[in-house]
């Protein structure tokens, strides 16, 4: 596959599509496939993330010979399905789906590839690492305790009219299936069956996830290599040319490193 960004579509097991975009790094000499890392969106994020971040990074990756795939999960961005249907077992499935998705493309090595997540998509990382098999991890302002989303839920939103149940967020419908999906997972009991190199980085001002969850995190993993960074004064998105530079730079050579 030659250099540049390829969008894709992704048939999920239950039979929807899930849009994104692959972008591929210059052709290795000899032919050699690329390593590759698949990015997870937070919680109503989108594949492109806040202030573009994960475009940003994934340019950065394929300039450094990394393959990377970014999509939006069901319900999200502009995949198939309703944001109301989506739960956090449903996003573990497209995760799974995606990555096996990408390690079948041509120009991939499928014994290197690697996850990034940010927030809720660090605890979808978390959660399937192991499970996947991937060479590398990197987690950006992620949960490490599912509850607090539940809580910030109810708080944070209202109930909807003649819709038993569900509530109202950010302009969307969350299903109370998505809520109790929340309460029955693990990410820290899932990283401390993870043993490949791993990258915590969380905001010092984190306002939605405090940054002890990337100290739970970090003393869960049981990864060999790992390392665990605040980045001073920054916010959950990581919204200043400073601290985004920061994030990307690190990721970067990370799975330079690892993948």
């Amino acid at each position: 596959m030659s250099a540049g960004e390829e969008f894709v579509e992704i048939r999920n097991r239950k039979g929807k599509l899930l849009r994104g975009m692959i972008h591929w790094p210059a052709p290795a000499k000899g032919g050699a496939r690329a390593p590759g890392a698949v990015f997870f969106h937070g919680f109503t994020g989108d594949r492109m993330e806040s202030h573009w971040i994960f475009i940003k990074c994934a340019r950065a990756l394929a300039r450094a010979g990394i393959a990377s795939l970014r999509f939006d999960f069901f319900g999200s961005g502009e995949s198939e399905g309703e944001f109301r249907e989506a739960t956090l077992r449903t996003e573990i499935a497209d995760a799974l789906d995606a990555v096996k998705f990408f390690r079948r493309q041509k120009g991939i090595d499928a014994t290197r590839v690697g996850l990034c997540g940010l927030s809720l998509g660090g605890l979808v990382a978390a959660l399937i690492a192991h499970r996947a098999r991937v060479k590398a991890l990197v987690l950006w302002s992620a949960v490490a305790h599912p509850k607090l989303l539940h809580s910030l839920a109810g708080t944070l939103s209202r109930p909807i009219a003649g819709r038993s149940g569900f509530v109202e967020y950010d302009a969307r419908e969350i299903s109370p299936r998505f809520l109790k999906s929340l309460t029955a997972v693990d990410p820290l009991k899932a990283v401390a069956r993870y043993r490949q190199p791993t990258l915590i980085i969380h905001p010092e001002n984190d306002q939605a996830v405090p940054a002890s969850h990337a100290d739970d995190f970090f003393f869960a993993s049981a990864a060999s290599l790992k390392e665990e960074i605040i980045i001073a004064g920054a916010d959950h998105t990581f919204s200043s040319l400073a601290w985004e530079r920061e994030v990307i730079e690190r990721t970067v050579a990370w799975f330079g490193r690892n993948l």
